[in-house]
């Protein structure tokens, strides 16, 4: 059952407000979400990404391999399963960022489009429709995306949309993440071979 104080935000943008409200609980908390896209003829990448401050881990997966790597705004860690090796290397801090930054999507969905509900009922979640307006001259900005919001705590569902033949989605996104989670230990590797480029 869904508590009346929830029932008040009518409009997809208000919709969306409280979600980003929601999702920016991750700013202190910590958040993990899972990203995928699909690219034509190369398949599909799924990344399992955690964020905690300026720590960040990325676990992706694509045609049966895995890599992980973790970085502390300081040191950048990665491992390779298939080679079993993990390379240590001086910080990317812009490419950090970016890659840290791909929640931001979700945080600025209204930026730029016109919103609606979309047709289709559920009790449990709001399904809405992001059309981009002529204000938006970002040709990397998707057209439409699809944004599915809980209506029991206004977390986000999915956010799903496609550019440039690329599609992407964005789900299951957590609020809360230990430190222990983002921090790369040695001792859970312990056959690997450790090169370290710093």
């Amino acid at each position: 059952m869904i508590a009346p104080a929830n029932l008040l935000a009518q409009t997809p943008e208000e919709v969306v407000e409280r979600m980003t409200a929601e999702l920016s609980k991750g700013d202190s908390l910590g958040m993990s979400f899972d990203f995928v896209m699909s690219i034509p003829i190369l398949g599909e990448f799924r990344s399992t990404n955690y964020t905690l401050g300026d720590k960040l881990k990325m676990e992706l997966y694509n045609d049966g391999k895995k890599n992980i790597s973790w970085s502390d705004g300081v040191t950048d860690w990665d491992y390779d399963a298939e080679t079993n090796v993990v390379k240590i290397t001086n910080a990317k801090p812009k490419e950090n960022k970016e890659n840290s930054g791909n929640v931001g999507l979700v945080k600025g969905a209204t930026e730029g489009y016109d919103l609606s509900f979309e047709k289709k009922t559920d009790d449990k979640v709001w399904y809405i429709l992001c059309k981009k307006n002529k204000s938006n001259k970002d040709k990397d900005d998707p057209k439409r995306m699809n944004i599915a919001v809980s209506k029991a705590d206004y977390s986000c569902v999915y956010l799903k949309a496609k550019t440039h033949g690329i599609g992407i989605s964005m789900e299951n996104f957590k609020i809360g993440v230990t430190d222990k989670q983002v921090t790369f230990n040695p001792a859970d590797f312990p056959n690997a071979k450790i090169i370290d480029e710093r």
